[in-house]
């Protein structure tokens, strides 16, 4: 096989299995759906179950008459809460196994630490999806589906938990071909209880069901190498978003796109000096709007900016082989807020107000281009600034932004 015929067949492969497309299409990864508390989590739905909370959510939870638990589930919740009463403010969990009809189940019981940490949330959600990632179903390893029981004391520690639970579980596993590649049609089940009731309005299973897809989308593109996802693919994931959230929502959506050199023509200094090294893939600043075309010029607005930079190697001050590592995340805040802005248009969470998304995308590579130490140069908002650290690109790209 020539060297064309290879390169062309890799193209066509890469095409054929593109993430960006699957992440937009939503047909990959285990798909969830959320329970109210009253409905029951059946065992032969669900080869595995999950109770995760904190220790006061598992103790009023396990003294609940009105769950609608299996027998086995309960008494393992009841044996755990015995054991570990004393440690509440610690993490800790369990594995057991309950036979019904159908076979052997296992039971997880993940009991979240009370202590505050920097998070500043009540529920510790970090704490939630970093134990729940641990486990095969949660990791995109395992085809199977699972079911969930995700408890707050509080309703909002419920919802919190249910949040975190959703953004444990992974749309693709990056580590395994064969989980890119096969639709999963099972859906795992997430019951939402609280001591209080049911949880807050958002909690409704609609609503729930679409912020946390959209966490997962905003934790997917994060997730994803800069060879699958640079500024080019980037600006097509978020006009994909665009056109989901027009056709299947019928939002007032606006869309602009900035790239390139027309940055620095129209004045985007800090962005574009920040990404021009990257000629293949180059800068660009994404803007989505919603209920925007009828906005008078006094109207507030509310403006979600994001740092987009899809690879950081510092520039010409470049980073360590270790301190370089991990920084495909560094456009994760933009990703974030881009699942922040699909989920206030999706749940209609904001009708008398324009909302924009401003996405500030850029690699800071180098190459023959590359802004220097001691340059100065002029941000959008007329300011010029010394250099002195290409390494401290964000602040640039998100002034530019900003103003």
């Amino acid at each position: 096989m020539d060297r064309q015929h290879l390169g062309e067949s890799s193209a066509k492969r890469l095409r054929r299995y593109d993430p960006v497309d699957q992440l937009l299409l939503k047909e990959y990864g285990q798909r969830l759906g959320f329970l109210d508390r009253e409905e029951a989590l059946t065992l032969s739905s669900s080869s595995t179950i999950f109770v995760v909370g904190q220790m006061r959510a598992l103790a009023a939870f396990a003294s609940d008459p009105k769950c609608v638990v299996a027998k086995g589930v309960m008494r393992q919740i009841n044996d755990f809460v015995r054991a570990e009463a004393g440690s509440s403010s610690k993490a800790s969990q369990t594995v057991g196994y309950v036979r019904d009809a159908d076979g052997v189940r296992k039971v997880v019981i993940v009991c979240v630490p009370a202590e505050a940490t920097r998070n500043n949330n009540s529920a510790r959600p970090d704490a939630v999806s970093k134990a729940l990632v641990k486990f095969p179903q949660f990791a995109g390893m395992d085809d199977e589906p699972f079911g969930v029981y995700a408890l707050g004391y509080t309703a909002e520690d419920a919802l919190v938990t249910a949040m975190a639970v959703g953004r444990a579980a992974h749309r693709l596993n990056f580590n395994s071909n064969r989980a890119m590649r096969a639709k999963n049609s099972s859906e795992s089940c997430v019951v939402v209880w609280s001591a209080e009731g049911r949880p807050p309005h958002l909690g409704r299973r609609g609503k729930l069901e679409l912020v946390v897809d959209n966490i997962r989308m905003a934790a997917l593109l994060t997730e994803m190498p800069t060879n699958q996802l640079n500024t080019t693919t980037y600006t097509r994931a978020i006009e994909g978003v665009a056109g989901r959230l027009r056709d299947r929502f019928g939002a007032d959506i606006g869309l602009e796109i900035i790239k390139g050199q027309e940055l620095e023509r129209q004045g985007f200094g800090g962005l574009w000096n920040v990404g021009k090294a990257c000629t293949a893939n180059p800068p660009a600043l994404v803007v989505l709007s919603c209920n925007a075309s009828n906005a008078k010029p006094d109207d507030k607005s509310i403006v979600l900016v994001g740092k987009g930079i899809v690879y950081d190697t510092g520039g010409l001050a470049l980073k360590t082989k270790d301190g370089m590592m991990g920084m495909k995340t560094d456009m994760g805040g933009s990703a974030g807020l881009l699942g922040a802005f699909a989920a206030l248009v999706e749940t209609k969470a904001i009708v008398n107000k324009s909302l924009y998304f401003i996405g500030c995308l850029a690699e800071n590579s180098i190459g023959p281009d590359s802004y220097r130490h001691g340059d100065i140069i002029e941000m959008y908002s007329g300011l010029t600034v010394e250099i002195n650290n290409t390494d401290c690109e964000g602040r640039l790209v998100l002034a530019d932004g900003v103003a």
